[in-house]
């Protein structure tokens, strides 16, 4: 992500500040810390990076997203993640995560809706990670896709799915209940992160 820069904090090899260049704060003034998931799920970026498996705590202050990782994991095999976790949430934040409102849409418009926004805006942005997301069906409001080429089997592509996909589809689709996905991710043979 061109606009992180990434920092040691002083002190400890166990933490890493993210600073975005633009100064807008991303949650409010003060210190905000999300030591479980459960914490973090109102906020897509802290919710983000506390997916990535080896993150142990998340602070948001100001523009920097301070990450605590767990002592057996080097920071090599989660910088990039937790980077990429930062850059799925982050336009989604700022956009605002607030659901469609308006009347339900039935399955067959739902279908015909997301056949598009997967072609327009979705496919081309995972592609740059040799993905590709393939929509199966829509049932009772619910999305139904497969995830494929370097989506399938990446250790990243619950972060993919549900802060970026999911949240996207939910600001634009009155209605929608959520999104499943039916890919094997143990069948990837070429995925993004391991």
């Amino acid at each position: 992500m061109s606009d992180l820069r990434t920092y040691t904090a002083s002190g400890s090899d166990r933490i890493r500040r993210f600073v975005l260049e633009s100064e807008t704060p991303l949650l409010g003034p003060g210190r905000h810390r999300f030591a479980t998931p459960e914490e973090a799920q109102a906020h897509p970026v802290a919710a983000a990076v506390m997916s990535v498996p080896g993150v142990q705590e998340v602070i948001l202050e100001g523009n920097a997203v301070i990450v605590l990782r767990r002592s057996d994991l080097p920071w090599e095999a989660l910088e990039d993640r937790i980077s990429y976790a930062i850059g799925t949430a982050v336009g989604l934040d700022r956009e605002g995560a607030a659901d469609a409102v308006g009347e339900a849409l039935p399955d067959d418009q739902i279908f015909d809706l997301v056949a598009r926004i997967l072609e327009r805006d979705i496919n081309p942005a995972v592609a740059g990670h040799g993905g590709r997301v393939e929509l199966i069906d829509v049932q009772d409001a619910t999305i139904i896709v497969r995830m494929m080429g370097g989506c399938q089997g990446c250790g990243m592509a619950n972060v993919t799915l549900r802060q970026g996909i999911e949240a996207q589809l939910r600001r634009v689709i009155p209605g929608l209940r959520g999104l499943r996905d039916i890919t094997d991710h143990t069948a990837g043979t070429n995925p993004y992160f391991k």
